[in-house]
């Protein structure tokens, strides 16, 4: 389908956090396509059921090293963070109660997640981080 492409443009330049926004935005793609060739029952589940497991854990590990370099804007960024959690609630509820809505919700909080947090809330944290451990962040495969 080709709904979302990766933009080199929004790379953080740390390789597990870019490798994770590009796994989520394959994860949006593949939910789009099973919206999109109407599987509500079979596919669309399991894909919200993954993206919130994800999504969960990918904050969790910003927030961690957020924590751990005493990052300023941490409180924000966590706020952030926790709206789109319940976001990605939101979208597992209104699947459950209306599923024929549910493409206009998810490809609205692709557009915030991708021009506002990855572009903007992202780098800036991923700048932070830099200059922590210019030599490193530990975060590499």
């Amino acid at each position: 389908m080709g709904l979302v492409i990766w933009n080199p443009a929004w790379e953080t330049g740390i390789h597990l956090i870019d490798q994770q926004h590009q796994a989520l935005l394959a994860q949006f793609e593949a939910l789009l396509v099973a919206i999109h060739e109407n599987h509500p029952d079979d596919r669309i589940p399991e894909l919200l059921a993954f993206l919130s497991a994800y999504v969960d854990s990918h904050f969790s590990m910003e927030e961690a090293h957020m924590q751990a370099t005493n990052y300023s804007e941490f409180p924000e960024h966590k706020a952030i963070h926790d709206k789109m959690r319940s976001q990605v609630t939101g979208l597992v509820d209104g699947f459950q109660g209306e599923p024929g809505v549910m493409t206009e919700e998810v490809v609205n909080f692709l557009t915030d997640w991708l021009v506002r947090h990855m572009n903007v809330e992202d780098r800036r944290m991923a700048l932070h981080l830099h200059r922590f451990h210019p030599q490193g962040l530990g975060l590499e495969p």
